[in-house]
């Protein structure tokens, strides 16, 4: 077993052992705000990720990061909804929106087919002068 090591906390930059990716405290309020939201969201199905936020006074991002890492399942609250990473549209699963995922994606074929042509045009440049050496 590797021994802990010392590191500075993420959240509060306070120094701990890393035994987690954050300090006991930030862990520990962490939780407590889960735990808010959890409670808050088993009382008010019906609310939306602003007011869960105004009421528990969790911040949207982390109540974001309940739902992404799975600690919130969103087929229980209909109306809660968070942004695109990438242009903002609400969505309910994944980190992008469908229309961004297929601009990604074009993109990323766009990438490499430029990229096997241009491949294609460093394999023929030059034959001349290789072939007869």
């Amino acid at each position: 077993m590797a021994t802990p090591q010392l590191g500075n906390c993420p959240k509060c930059k306070k120094l701990y052992f890393r035994v987690r990716d954050i300090c006991d405290d930030c862990h520990k309020k962490i939780e407590e705000d889960f735990l808010k939201v959890a409670a808050f969201l088993r009382e008010y199905p019906g609310s939306t990720l602003q007011e869960v936020s105004d009421e528990t006074k969790v911040s949207v991002a982390q109540i974001r990061q309940f739902i992404l890492s799975g600690r919130l399942i969103m087929g229980s609250f209909p109306n809660l909804t968070y942004p695109c990473e990438t242009c903002g549209t609400m969505i309910r699963a994944g980190r992008t929106c469908k229309n961004c995922m297929s601009r990604i994606n074009q993109l990323n074929n766009q990438h490499s087919t430029e990229k096997e042509n241009s491949q294609d045009r460093k394999n023929q440049s030059g034959g001349y002068i290789t072939n007869y050496l």
